[in-house]
């Protein structure tokens, strides 16, 4: 939890779990590697591997800050509001994560990204239903908890609204190590720490990850969507109107933030 001791303590409660995890992840997929072997068939099922290894850490670090913040235990309850809620959270991600990865597909990006063509292979060398486990199950849960869960959730105590937006987008985007995944994780970041701010909450954050992950990795393995993505006259309209409707959607949904706080 972020303490009152001079700004470097400050940085070092947001750089320690980053890189813990990091270690964590990278120590589990080496010792994968070791039993299954490096290669693009068996990269996916060693990242799952890893990312169990660091999320045993990582729920200990969130599980510490919702205890000091007195929300361990505390589970939220359905209502008709919450469930409104996760559909428009649900909605907007679809548009944004359709719309940002056509875009950025029929962009000079990818060309010029090497290293991005390599986790690509390996990302999706695998097969569909190990993709859909490790990538839009165990990934997003793992990412959020730390991310949004600690990260924005301590930064939000060191600073206002947008600046913890902003600085936990850049730091989510930089562990992605490629200007391609930095562009759609910086992007994807900002929304996902929105919906966390609105809700209080992690679970609308891991659900709208689980969400974009999958789309990725079935518009991936199985060619849906393709025609979108073809740098026709209709995939450049379809993906600006996604992204229209994605970002009227998101400004909408952040203005009823700050609206609620006024009212506080």
């Amino acid at each position: 939890m972020i303490k009152k001791f001079g700004l470097a303590s400050k940085i070092w409660d947001i750089a320690y779990p980053v890189l813990m995890y990091y270690a964590a992840i990278s120590i589990g997929i080496i010792c994968a590697q070791l039993v299954f072997g490096v290669s693009n068939e068996s990269y996916m099922l060693c990242k799952t591997i890893g990312s169990v290894v660091a999320l045993l850490y990582v729920y200990t670090e969130y599980k510490h800050d919702l205890m000091l913040r007195g929300e361990y235990g505390i589970k939220p309850q359905f209502s008709l509001g919450r469930f409104v809620n996760l559909v428009a959270v649900i909605g907007i991600t679809v548009c944004l994560s359709i719309a940002l990865n056509n875009l950025i597909s029929m962009s000079p990006l990818i060309d010029m990204s090497e290293e991005f063509q390599n986790a690509s292979d390996a990302f999706y060398g695998s097969n569909i239903w190990m993709e859909l486990l490790g990538s839009a199950l165990v990934t997003p849960l793992l990412e959020e908890l730390l991310h949004r869960g600690v990260v924005y959730k301590r930064l939000r105590l060191m600073m206002g609204f947008a600046p913890s937006v902003l600085v936990s987008a850049l730091i989510f985007a930089a562990l992605h190590f490629n200007i391609v995944q930095f562009t759609y994780a910086f992007l994807l970041g900002i929304a996902l720490a929105i919906f966390v701010e609105k809700t209080g909450k992690v679970y609308p954050a891991v659900i709208a990850h689980m969400v974009a992950n999958g789309i990725a990795v079935i518009r991936t393995e199985t060619g849906f969507l393709m025609g979108t993505v073809d740098k026709s006259a209709f995939a450049w309209t379809i993906s600006v109107i996604l992204c229209v409707v994605g970002v009227i959607g998101l400004v909408l949904y952040g203005m009823s933030i700050n609206r609620k706080r006024d009212k506080r």
